[in-house]
């Protein structure tokens, strides 16, 4: 049976910023895999691009490049997010407590230390990534979600999806947040990795805009995807008068749609080039319940909006999307 194909715009546009739900699991990597699969029209190559954030949606990425039927509707992306960073430890191993309570500020309680698995090494989940692209023979692929938080707050499940937890408890904040010192140093290991492999990165920020600034700006061979963007006008200008390589700013409906101003102020300060859309949704989520009209909304809406401020072609985002990926 010959699959229908997208229409314009969604055609052209490509959700550069996509992630599975915090509670995925192996089996919704398989069944995700299978109503893809199923699906009645064709996604155009690379129009997922796939986040991985810890050490669970890895393990997912890997299932879902298995089971598709053309898995180049996928662009995967490697990385661990500021959110989860507190889980993993670069160098030597340390001893439980002696890493939670010098990553966690204020210093965990017993009960949350209890709840964090034993801390696990960057290096050995690098190692894990470069496996996985090895199997897949990939050669197109980024990294990410990555970057800083200064607002994340640990919850009492000990991290977002904690299998071990019940959804209620997912939303219970403690008091500690990961301090920017490791969330740094986590940050800084996959820029250098994203600069030894010439790949993009896949950046999220939160209140630490300047920081991230300086330090992305160390990197010269990086190609830098700012998603779902929320600092300054400011800011964004430098970033468009020195971004290192290149640049793009990555938009998504649930966020950038609703900061009117912002938005309106950034496509004055963009020529249309740097731009991209995305959902930053959990599409395991929207698609095993059947939700593509509430999904494909996301990535129209956003379109649209970016259009109210300045005309800008679908034909341009894909060439926008293609151009990002051509980092060397």
């Amino acid at each position: 049976m010959t699959k229908k194909q997208l229409k314009e715009p969604l055609n052209n546009l490509s959700d550069n910023h996509c992630h599975f739900s915090p509670v995925a699991t192996r089996e919704d990597a398989y069944k995700l895999a299978g109503t893809l699969n199923g699906l009645d029209f064709e996604f155009p190559t690379k129009f997922f691009h796939l986040m991985t954030t810890q050490h669970i949606d890895i393990e997912c990425i890997d299932i879902l490049l298995t089971q598709l039927q053309k898995p180049d509707i996928m662009v995967p992306y490697f990385g661990v997010h500021p959110w989860f960073s507190h889980l993993f430890y670069i160098g030597t191993k340390p001893n439980k407590r002696d890493h939670f309570c010098r990553v966690l500020k204020p210093e965990p309680s017993d009960e949350l230390i209890d709840i964090l698995p034993e801390p696990m090494s960057m290096d050995e989940h690098t190692d894990s990534m470069k496996e996985i692209i090895k199997k897949h023979n990939l050669k197109v692929y980024g990294i990410g979600e990555i970057g800083l938080d200064k607002l994340f707050r640990v919850p009492k499940s000990g991290w977002l999806g904690n299998p071990s937890h019940v959804a209620e408890e997912q939303d219970k904040l403690t008091k500690s947040r990961v301090t920017m010192e490791h969330q740094m140093d986590v940050f800084k290991h996959q820029l250098q990795l994203a600069e030894k492999l010439g790949k993009q990165v896949s950046i999220h920020c939160v209140k630490a805009h300047g920081i991230l600034y300086d330090e992305v700006m160390r990197y010269k061979k990086i190609a830098v995807v700012l998603h779902s963007y929320t600092g300054s006008t400011d800011q964004a200008k430098r970033w468009l008068k020195t971004t290192p390589v290149k640049l793009y700013f990555s938009l998504s409906d649930w966020i950038n749609g609703e900061k009117n101003e912002l938005l309106k102020l950034l496509m004055e300060q963009s020529d249309g080039s740097e731009i991209l859309t995305e959902s930053d949704m959990g599409i395991d989520k929207y698609f095993l319940q059947g939700n593509t009209s509430e999904y494909f909304d996301h990535l129209t809406g956003i379109f649209q909006k970016i259009n109210n401020y300045k005309h800008i072609e679908s034909s341009q985002i894909k060439s926008n999307m293609i151009d990002s990926l051509n980092t060397l």
